[in-house]
């Protein structure tokens, strides 16, 4: 049977140990600090039987482990030599890191060294590279940069003396494809662990795969559902209370739109295994600036130009008038006005955010009109309405958010510690920057979803028309 590859992440004391296993395992619950010797307890993670590693405490007397075990140098079975340093010091204080450290090794793992590139190379580290050495053990270097200075060549120097591979790894950057390339490295210092470990580089861009599937099928999801939102009220009594009632159930629509963007945005994050990025109205916010505020509007969705196209599209497909379009900046202006009325109030709006409009209740159709008309508009609307939100921009501005937040925990290593902080025009520059804003996509990816939105704000979405939008999302969010 293959044996499953295992490695021992080793090292100094804040060279970046943790950071790399964090990255690796995709898991940014490894504990990382700035305080030395943080890693006590050797930390597994696994990814099935496909690989194995172990983050370990960091040397402690390097020196003086190896004045013990240079014998290994000339011993039949290296590890032998390690085993017994470590049946000879297990209980004692002074090499309980190096005992913790090797005992992997002993048992059958490689070794992966990691350094830090921004600091010079020291004596000590020379001792730490022999240890390596000595054992015997399938060993790769992986030179970390943690700060400005630049010593990775002396470093690539040294190490080139002392293992299989050398690397340059920055696991607060590193992303799904360093990722890769690094298993890819591991398995090539082996021949035993390569079937293996190529093994996990395909699980690994399968899963990767799905879980664009996922992300594509949660936000077309969101917009369905955003898109054909309402919420309805009893219309007060006292006509002098309307005006209150109505901005009451505007907020309580722009709430719930809120907590449905949020939720959407959570399950976003934790497909990419994100616990310490939140979203939407949680405290920790991964995006700033609220949904319907100024600067999400003025900076996010369609150009002004492209959301002319978008209007004359909805006013031909949907049929509706600039009532719909404009979202309640024109007051019932009609439903026959179609293409060139929706083109006119996009262009008329620009970037601007569209107030909410409020169905106000109506007075019965007199009687000798009711035998002529539909039921529904004979009978007088006692209710106040909110929703669906028909403003051109607002879902390319749903979509950039989701996308944009996709994007940030898609490049975040999950090494990393800061808090999230990301404004308007931080997502609007992330979007640019990856080629994922709705401003650079299409006319034919757009069309193709504004025929979406056009049937979502009649209430109905064929098939057809939803597995093509899924279709343009997953594409747009492949390229991160």
């Amino acid at each position: 049977m293959t044996p499953t590859p295992t490695f021992a992440v080793v090292g100094a004391v804040n060279h970046g140990k943790s950071s790399v296993a964090a990255t690796l395992a995709e898991n940014d619950q490894v504990r990382i600090s700035r305080m030395p010797g943080e890693t006590v307890e050797c930390q597994r993670f696994a990814l099935g039987e496909l690989f194995v590693f172990f983050d370990t405490p960091g040397f402690q007397n390097a020196r003086e482990a190896l004045a013990e075990l240079r014998p290994a140098a000339e011993a039949a079975d290296p590890l032998a030599v390690f085993a017994a340093f470590i049946a000879r010091h297990r209980h004692e204080p002074e090499f309980d890191a190096e005992c913790r450290l090797f005992e992997p090794v002993v048992q059958g793992a490689g070794l992966i060294y990691v350094v830090d590139g921004s600091r010079p190379v020291l004596d000590i580290h020379l001792a730490e590279m022999e240890l390596m050495r000595l054992s015997g053990a399938p060993r790769l270097a992986i030179i970390n940069p943690t700060g400005a200075e630049d010593h990775v060549a002396d470093w690539r120097r040294r190490l080139g003396q002392h293992f299989n591979a050398v690397r340059e790894f920055n696991a607060m950057q590193a992303g799904f494809a360093e990722r890769i390339e690094l298993l890819e490295t591991l398995a090539g210092i082996e021949q035993a662990w390569k079937p293996r470990l190529m093994q996990a580089v395909q699980l690994l861009r399968e899963e990767r795969s799905s879980r664009l599937d996922d992300a594509a099928e949660l936000m077309v999801a969101l917009l369905a559902e955003l898109l054909q939102h309402r919420e309805t009220a009893d219309a007060p009594a006292d006509a002098g209370q309307a005006a209150a009632a109505a901005e009451a159930l505007k907020e309580r629509f722009r709430a719930a739109v809120r907590e449905r963007e949020a939720r959407t945005h959570a399950a976003l994050i934790a497909l990419f295994g994100h616990s310490r990025v939140t979203s939407g109205a949680l405290p920790a916010q991964a995006l700033v600036d609220d949904l319907f505020s100024e600067a999400t509007w003025s900076l996010l969705g369609l150009s002004s130009r492209q959301l002319l196209a978008a209007g004359a599209m909805a006013g031909a497909v949907v049929g509706a008038g600039a009532d719909v379009l404009t979202a309640g900046h024109t007051l019932l202006a009609g439903s026959a006005l179609g293409a060139a009325v929706g083109a006119a109030g996009a262009l008329a709006l620009g970037k601007r955010r569209p107030d909410i409009a409020v169905g106000l209740p109506r007075a019965p159709v007199p009687e000798a009109l009711q035998a002529w008309l539909p039921r529904r508009m004979a009978l007088g609307r006692s209710q106040l309405t909110v929703g669906p939100y028909a403003a051109l921009n607002f879902p390319w501005i749903v979509l950039d958010r989701a996308i944009g937040t996709l994007a940030y925990v898609m490049t975040r290593a999950h090494a990393r510690r800061d808090t999230v902080t990301l404004q308007a025009d931080q997502l609007q520059e992330l979007l640019s920057r990856l080629g994922l804003a709705s401003t650079g996509w299409s006319d034919a990816d757009r069309r193709v979803c504004e025929r979406a939105f056009a049937q979502l704000r009649k209430g109905r979405l064929d098939a057809a028309s939803r597995a093509a939008m899924v279709d343009v999302v997953r594409r747009r969010i492949a390229l991160v």
